[in-house]
């Protein structure tokens, strides 16, 4: 197709061609953009304490804790918390990916998850926090 010259009918019919393929790009963009906006993902403490839902900008968007925060430390707590987080962070490429090469396909799907696997990095490996002497005192622990 040549756009600069020759036929002018067939030129308008070119462009015409490449302006639907942009606007059907656009849309599936846009559609991209909807279903990545929905991405939750929810990940559960290795104590079971907390389950955390995260969207796919890595914001918490939900915390339910379970009856065993009776038995676990406040600090022990906040430690269990950020990993649940961490562990969710850490699937959101994986889960855009999976979106993406839906909507758009795989190789623009690669191209997008990119981004998320820069910003939040692969899953952390999972050790438990070390045991303190002070946890069996006043809270408890679950690590018995």
């Amino acid at each position: 197709m040549n756009l600069f010259g020759g036929d002018p009918a067939e030129v308008e019919r070119g462009l015409d061609e490449w302006v639907a393929g942009f606007e059907q790009k656009a849309a599936r963009y846009q559609e991209l953009q909807h279903e990545v906006d929905d991405v939750r993902i929810s990940e559960t403490s290795p104590n079971g304490a907390v389950t955390v839902t995260i969207d796919a900008s890595g914001v918490l968007v939900d915390a339910k804790f379970t009856d065993r925060v009776l038995n676990t430390s406040p600090d022990e707590l906040g430690r269990q918390l950020l990993m649940a987080v961490n562990q969710a962070k850490a699937k959101i490429a994986g889960r855009v990916r999976e979106v993406a090469g839906q909507v758009v396909g795989d190789e623009a799907g690669n191209r997008i998850t990119g981004y998320y696997e820069q910003k939040f990095g692969a899953a952390p490996e999972q050790q438990p926090p070390a045991r303190r002497a002070d946890d069996d005192e006043d809270y408890g622990t679950v690590y018995r």
